[in-house]
């Protein structure tokens, strides 16, 4: 069985894998107590094991986790991927961000897909039908917007993101919060559209821990079809661990 790690800026997220494409069980820590981690996961039999940071490398972790598993594989942009990598500074590239890509191509093979990762921040990748990751941008996420309209002014309030919001503020809690969710959906319906308006049969996948939020209110505003998948990470790097043989 294979154990995959992905720690991210705010929540470290932990599945086991069997032979199927879908995880046996993911556990999800705020923050992370490395006892606990490894009693989550003491029932299943791992022997292979990956572990992607895009924030401080927990060594203390990833020490354990070598421990318990026989093959180890820490993802960094040396480790050889399924796809290739069109960038001018891949050693900059969010391991996160490849993971998605991976498992967007794997779900996809020989068709263009469009990646867009919601989380602390937005980021949309696309990779090409040839299997050719060709870039992308990185915007602020949802909370992020928030935080900082809180944070670089005087006196606006820090409001709590939330999927109930008017269309036009009647406060100026509701003003904050309906300016930065529709300005987020209407970020990515353009993005959308464009991908779209370039190649109608483009797949667009939206992860994330807050790609439920944009995917509901996606769903009512377009007419396109978008897959949500909360796991895309995990599964890009379980077959990134796979593809490696170990």
């Amino acid at each position: 069985m294979n154990l995959v790690i992905d720690e991210g800026n705010t929540t470290v997220k932990v599945a086991v894998f069997d032979t199927r494409e879908e995880p046996e069980e993911v556990f999800t820590f705020k923050s992370p107590d490395v006892a606990e981690v490894m009693t989550s996961i003491s029932k299943y039999p791992v022997t292979s094991s990956i572990y992607s940071s895009v924030a401080t490398y927990n060594a203390a972790l990833a020490g354990q986790i070598k421990k318990i598993t026989s093959r180890f594989l820490e993802l960094t942009h040396s480790v050889p991927l399924p796809i290739k990598i069109n960038y001018a500074t891949p050693e900059t590239l969010g391991v996160d961000r490849i993971a998605g890509v991976v498992a967007a191509w794997k779900a996809n093979p020989g068709e263009e897909s469009f990646i867009i990762d919601a989380g602390t921040a937005i980021t949309y990748d696309y990779v090409n039908s040839n299997g050719e990751y060709m870039g992308g941008n990185i915007s602020p996420g949802i909370t992020m917007r928030l935080k900082a309209l809180n944070h670089y002014t005087t006196s606006l309030p820090l409001v709590a993101k939330s999927t109930a919001y008017p269309e036009r503020g009647f406060n100026t809690e509701s003003a904050i919060l309906s300016g930065v969710m529709t300005g987020v959906i209407n970020e990515v319906m353009s993005y959308i559209t464009r991908s779209r308006n370039k190649n109608p049969h483009t797949n667009v996948i939206i992860t994330g821990g807050d790609s439920r939020i944009i995917y509901d209110k996606l769903k009512s505003e377009q007419t396109t079809t978008i897959k949500e998948d909360s796991l895309l990470v995990l599964k890009g790097l379980n077959n990134i661990l796979n593809y490696n043989n170990i």
